[in-house]
């Protein structure tokens, strides 16, 4: 996620419509200050996803789980779909007829 950037005075005049962006977008949105340190406005739901994520990666063993768990939903995730498809159409693909093919021994004669 790029933070995007404006400064103090084009925050004060766009106020309502920076704030609206940084929640539509998930964005952060740097303002800039003339001899001052930078601000960051982001969504507050944003903040905290941040702050969980941070507080779970805090333990070592925790944060390996995690990347574990992670790389294994991304194998699943990247596997190519299965399509299901019908006997019907397993069969045609197959060149094989769908009906099952039942030996019926007629009275008075032998299996060969």
């Amino acid at each position: 996620m790029l933070a995007k950037q404006t400064n103090y005075t084009n925050l004060r005049q766009n106020l309502a419509s920076i704030l609206d962006e940084a929640i539509a977008d998930r964005s952060v949105i740097v303002v800039t200050r003339q001899g001052k340190e930078d601000v960051a406005i982001l969504a507050a739901d944003e903040l905290n996803n941040i702050l969980e994520t941070l507080h779970l990666f805090r333990s070592p063993a925790n944060a390996q789980k995690l990347i574990a768990a992670m790389e294994r939903a991304d194998a699943i995730e990247n596997e190519p779909e299965s399509r299901s498809e019908s006997l019907a159409e397993l069969c045609q693909e197959l060149g094989i007829d769908e009906r099952p093919r039942v030996a019926v021994r007629r009275k008075g004669t032998r299996e060969s």
